[in-house]
């Protein structure tokens, strides 16, 4: 059952398109359509973009429901890419996280991909450098390089920014970086083993592992003799 089928039923039903005007400076075309169906009669304004405007080329007059169907589509992929253009001035977002959260905004899975996809060909989504800049902060925090990858997993990141991060990582001194996050919390590697075996958990939820913080343990007894 088609748009027009539900909200009017088997009515015979007449669509028109009424006006056509540019806004936004000019980045979108609003297209005014008039159904009627018997006495009911209701307008409703489509929002285009001006490449889906050129795409589909809508024009004063009558069209039939096929029309009015893609062009409502059009106007639903055009919302979710506006959406997504604000979400983006917030903060970065990989393809498949800007996807969620504008499913989430009540946008059909296919529409908010397909908007995802749009601002990623215009260059608002750049995840290999979004990744980068998402590396730096885990690093600033002193993450091991399991939680590291657990992360930008769950941020996302397509497969080709994804398999960037082996190289970036291989330049990482995670015994290093387990050694500072030591010193960081404690004044000295505790002796006592219960203790020992909590600090050796405690990092290992860091994302580090066990031979690296053996070499941590054992940089930080060098430095401490």
């Amino acid at each position: 059952m088609t748009l027009a089928e539900q909200q009017f039923h088997n009515a015979p039903l007449t669509l028109t398109i009424r006006s056509l005007h540019a806004q936004n400076d000019g980045a979108e075309i609003a297209v005014r359509v008039l159904l009627e169906s018997g006495e009911h009669r209701e307008e409703r304004c489509l929002t285009l973009t001006t490449e889906q405007y050129c795409e589909l080329k809508p024009m004063r007059g009558e069209i039939d429901e096929e029309s009015y169907e893609a062009l409502e589509a059009a106007s639903q992929l055009c919302q979710a890419i506006r959406c997504g253009e604000n979400l983006l001035s917030y903060g970065a977002n990989s393809v498949q996280m800007l996807t969620q959260k504008l499913t989430q905004r009540g946008f059909l899975r296919e529409t908010a991909a397909q908007a995802a996809q749009k601002l990623q060909q215009m260059g608002l989504i750049d995840e290999e450098n979004d990744l980068r800049g998402e590396l730096d902060k885990c690093l600033r925090k002193l993450w091991g390089s399991k939680r590291i990858w657990a992360h930008l997993w769950n941020q996302g990141f397509g497969s080709e920014a994804m398999n960037m991060l082996p190289t970036l990582l291989e330049e990482i001194d995670f015994p290093e970086n387990c050694a500072r996050l030591v010193r960081k919390h404690y004044t000295e590697i505790p002796t006592e083993r219960e203790e020992r075996r909590k600090l050796i958990a405690s990092l290992g939820r860091y994302g580090y592992s066990l031979p690296e913080i053996r070499e941590a343990f054992r940089m930080l007894e060098i430095q401490n003799q």
